[in-house]
């Protein structure tokens, strides 16, 4: 199971992860160098798990639609204000 901040594709660099629980993460970064986005992955159940998606068994993202970037951004610093704050 990779780690969140080590899955860069690439058309899709990790600037922060915003969420990570162990089996599922929210990540902000940029989409193929240009567009500031949100993306999600399935993280795996083991060592060996790539999780979901990945493509030819390598991890990749999900980018969310940008309609859906602010709830989600909202919705984390709701659970923890202090993500704006923290590091990756």
């Amino acid at each position: 199971m990779p780690s969140p901040k080590d899955v860069n594709p690439s058309n899709f660099k990790v600037k922060k992860v915003l969420f990570d629980n162990d089996s599922f993460s929210i990540a902000y970064g940029m989409w193929q160098g240009q567009d500031s986005v949100i993306a999600m992955r399935w993280n795996g159940d083991n060592e060996n798990d790539m999780g979901y998606p990945k493509t030819f068994g390598n991890p990749m993202w999900f980018i969310v639609h940008d309609d859906l970037k602010e709830m989600i951004i909202k919705g984390l610093v709701d659970l923890n204000p202090s993500i704006l704050l923290e590091n990756t």
